[in-house]
């Protein structure tokens, strides 16, 4: 990415971040969703456009649950409500279950993988780091090593103008 002074060079590279970004993203039955859908890869900097109802901001709910946003500002009142369902027959189903993958490339090219999943139908979360079950803590203290501040949501810009649909995600 060129730099903002024009003179070129990457971002990371100069000392701009700690220099990873994210890869792709794996959702499972989240939102409108429905099944396994791989979204990615990534690059440095990706736009995001369709029309209206395409899915866009269902994939920056996404991107934000996996890093931890709480369902309240992912205009979801109860976890349980970000599990897709055809119809509220679907909502009342027991065993429904979410997920979403992060995968995030580092500098070094090892790649991390963060999970977080909507379990039971209470609508609990459980955090992974790469396959591994860890506490919120230690998940939140892994993004914050990263440079991935949770409560400053500094890892996404939403939609920049409300006439043109589109999303950037910025890693």
């Amino acid at each position: 990415m060129a730099a903002a002074d024009g003179s070129g060079g990457d971002y990371w590279a100069r000392g701009g971040g700690v220099g990873g970004r994210i890869d792709r993203l794996v959702v499972e039955n989240f939102k409108s969703y429905k099944g396994e859908q791989t979204i990615g890869p990534f690059v440095d900097f990706t736009a995001i456009i369709g029309p209206n109802g395409a899915g866009k901001s269902n994939l920056m709910d996404a991107i934000s649950f996996v890093l931890g946003v709480r369902s309240a500002h992912l205009r979801g009142a109860q976890l349980k409500d970000l599990i897709y369902a055809l119809d509220d027959r679907d909502k009342e189903a027991r065993g429904r279950r979410a997920s979403v993958r992060l995968f995030y490339r580092q500098p070094n090219q090892e790649e991390l993988c963060f999970t977080r999943s909507i379990t039971g139908g209470g609508g609990g979360s459980e955090y992974r780091i790469n396959g591994s079950p860890v506490t919120w803590d230690q998940y939140n203290a892994k993004l914050r090593s990263l440079g991935i501040l949770v409560k400053a949501r500094n890892f996404l810009v939403f939609q920049v103008s409300p006439f043109v649909p589109f999303v950037i995600v910025y890693s």
